[in-house]
């Protein structure tokens, strides 16, 4: 259709240029779209600052790539697909069309392996390969990512068409909501013995960005009684509270302690039932696990990457706590229709478009990743 396509690739750590990439040849299973928007996520955060490794220490071990077109909270309309592929892409068999607008999942799996062949929901792909992370702008297909004019999707996404009531807001912001069906794990151990996430818990969130307030927002949904926000942006606790939160947390103006002392005082000296960490950072686990009751859920999910170690103690932090942890580095490609469902519903109650603070142009690609980096913007996109 073209000759050229601009985008923002990231070069090296710390660097973002705005180039002009070759139109990619399209291929069998593969779509061409129009790009919309496309969020800056804290994953390319961490590759902005040169943490590069995903999946550290399993089958599916890899790194970020430079130069590379980043981006993979996405929507963008279809303008060219093979007609053979029309009932083949989308992830429930609908018919897709040139002028169709979608999202799509990150994750692109083999579906051989064995993680595939027996985990339904999560991409436990030992051959996982993620959009915007692990594709060469170099090399076809060169825009496999959504910080450009132009997107090339990849053969083996899942691919989910907008409703026409979805904003483009709320499009883009899907990912982040099913990243919160970590709440929805928890869940799966709520029984008589009082693990998991149960109805009328006391839930902590550390960390407001938009994976932590989408955490806030789900906590809400699923019958959380009382929800505290951590965050050292008094913008963004209020804005938490907006959404949900029952009570904050500044940890710029607290210590540990204290931060720990409160969550036991609100909940009659036991410390919260369930922590969710999406600061990515490690130094604030063992603060989370210690706000955590015996028996509580300490949910890891903020180092999505590699950030380093934390010294936890065995017997205090975990055996004598009974601390259930739930590790996480991924999402459900199943959770895409019941997110955006939810988003629309739920769209008089909680304002989805405010989490888009900051919306920038291709050629100000630097100036976008620098401002993402700053502590009070909250979702940093780019407008096409």
């Amino acid at each position: 259709m073209g000759k050229g396509i601009k985008a923002a690739v990231m070069t090296a750590p710390g660097r973002v240029q705005c180039q002009e990439l070759p139109w990619p040849e399209l291929k069998p299973g593969g779509l061409i779209l129009k790009m919309h928007m496309a969020g800056i996520c804290g994953t390319d955060k961490h590759a902005f600052r040169g943490e590069k490794v995903l999946y550290g220490g399993t089958e599916a071990e890899q790194e970020i790539v430079y130069p590379g077109v980043r981006g993979h909270e996405n929507v963008g309309t279809i303008v060219e697909m093979r007609d053979e592929d029309q009932d083949s892409i989308e992830y429930h068999g609908q018919r897709l069309k040139v002028g169709d607008r979608v999202t799509m999942c990150p994750n692109i799996i083999c579906k051989k392996c064995w993680y595939c062949r027996h985990i339904l929901a999560y991409p436990f792909c030992a051959e996982n390969t993620t959009i915007g992370l692990s594709f060469r702008s170099t090399e076809w297909p060169y825009v496999a990512g959504g910080w450009a004019d132009y997107m090339y999707v990849p053969a083996g996404s899942w691919v989910y068409k907008v409703p026409e009531e979805t904003s483009t807001e709320m499009a883009a912001l899907t990912e982040l909501m099913v990243v919160a069906a970590t709440l929805d794990r928890a869940k799966e151990f709520s029984r008589m013995e009082a693990r998991g996430f149960g109805f009328a818990d006391t839930v902590g969130i550390q960390g407001c960005g938009p994976i932590g307030l989408m955490h806030i927002i789900k906590a809400k949904m699923l019958g959380a009684w009382q929800i505290v926000a951590i965050d050292p942006s008094e913008e963004k606790l209020s804005l938490a509270r907006e959404f949900g939160a029952t009570h904050t947390i500044n940890t710029s103006n607290t210590t540990k302690q204290e931060r720990v002392e409160y969550c036991r005082s609100i909940t009659e000296g036991r410390g919260l039932d369930v922590a969710v960490e999406t600061v990515g950072k490690p130094d604030v686990i063992v603060e989370g696990i210690e706000m955590c009751r015996r028996g509580g859920t300490y949910i890891e999910t903020g180092n999505f990457v590699d950030t380093g170690d934390v010294s936890i103690n065995a017997h205090r932090h975990l055996a004598a706590k009974n601390l259930l942890l739930i590790g996480n580095s991924n999402h459900p490609h199943t959770g895409y229709y019941q997110a955006m469902n939810m988003m629309v519903k739920y769209r008089e109650e909680f304002p989805w478009e405010k989490l888009v603070t900051h919306r920038f142009p291709l050629e100000k690609c630097q100036e976008a990743m620098e401002t993402s980096m700053q502590a009070d913007p909250l979702k940093v996109v780019f407008e096409m």
